[in-house]
């Protein structure tokens, strides 16, 4: 069996000039991003956001720029690590987190035009131009005495729904049985993670989970009946794109196979896996103590754009 999911990912920002106490002086509106294609390629690589850069370009954001157009400074200092300001219930679902970025007094002076984030002052995840509440480019001024917080949303929309069919082989290729299944976004909370986006980690993470019951409709429940939990193997067929193996031997998951939850974390999701996709196959598969059995899962991701 291999399943496939694709994720799309943004952000918006919102700057806000003060004496130091968070009461704003002059703000902007809240305005999108455009995410960069060297942050997407990143995301299969390591961590991808640990800073905020500010700058006084004006350039309009391309998917091939990998920094600001002229940088006046950078900051790693988070006065609000994590929020969570999920709407899974929204058209289309997503879920989200916050960071408040600050720079201190006198940091980011001068007339603020564009902001992105990223893990490194000239390698950006993303980039914006600051906007005014018609969507046109615009200024925020910080002056030498003042401070600067940029508060972030990072968005994750899931595929809302996932369906397809598979056959079950043989050691030798025979078709054994034909199987369809549909799918659909799981999430259990959200947090400001921005690390390499993995379906397996370490025996503490287990990023598969089997289910004798189905998957039921609601997004923040697993599915029902019995569970049994496995690590899978982690490889990357592309720079957007995990793949998770679940091997199963002689002696594991001898179970019916009626649903399976797939967690991943680095994508607003810790090491415990908070978000992920839910599956259930048709008819299910019962697997017997003389069988071996792989199952494949594959999620790719890619920007966000509203229409």
């Amino acid at each position: 069996m291999n399943i496939k999911s694709h994720c799309k990912v943004g952000a918006r920002f919102k700057l806000i000039a003060h004496n130091g106490d968070g009461v704003p002086i002059r703000e902007s509106e809240w305005f999108d991003n455009l995410v960069l294609n060297t942050g997407l390629d990143r995301m299969s690589v390591g961590t991808w956001i640990d800073r905020c850069c500010v700058g006084t370009g004006n350039s309009t954001p391309t998917p091939a720029q990998t920094n600001l157009d002229s940088f006046v400074a950078s900051t790693t200092t988070s006065q609000v690590n994590s929020i969570d300001t999920s709407d899974i219930s929204s058209a289309p679902p997503y879920f989200a987190a916050k960071r408040t970025w600050r720079f201190d007094a006198g940091v980011a002076a001068g007339n603020i035009s564009e902001v992105g984030m990223g893990w490194t002052d000239t390698d950006l995840w993303n980039r914006a131009l600051i906007q005014d509440i018609n969507g046109n480019p615009t200024t925020i001024t910080v002056l030498s005495d003042e401070y600067l917080d940029v508060v972030s949303e990072i968005r994750v929309y899931p595929s809302e729904t996932i369906s397809g069919s598979f056959d079950l082989l043989d050691k030798n290729g025979a078709i054994v049985s034909t199987h369809s299944y549909i799918g659909m976004p799981w999430f259990s909370s959200a947090t400001f993670a921005a690390g390499k986006i993995i379906l397996a980690s370490s025996s503490t993470f287990k990023p598969a989970e089997i289910y004798t019951g189905g998957i039921g409709n609601q997004i923040t429940s697993a599915p029902s009946g019995a569970k049994q939990t496995f690590t899978t193997s982690n490889s990357y067929p592309s720079p957007r794109t995990v793949r998770s193996t679940l091997s199963l031997t002689l002696n594991d998951a001898n179970i019916t196979h009626k649903s399976f939850l797939t967690k991943y974390m680095g994508l607003l999701s810790t090491s415990s896996g908070s978000a992920g996709y839910k599956l259930e196959i048709n008819p299910p598969i019962t697997k017997a103590p003389t069988q071996t059995m792989r199952y494949v899962f594959e999620m790719s991701w890619g920007r966000y754009e509203s229409t």
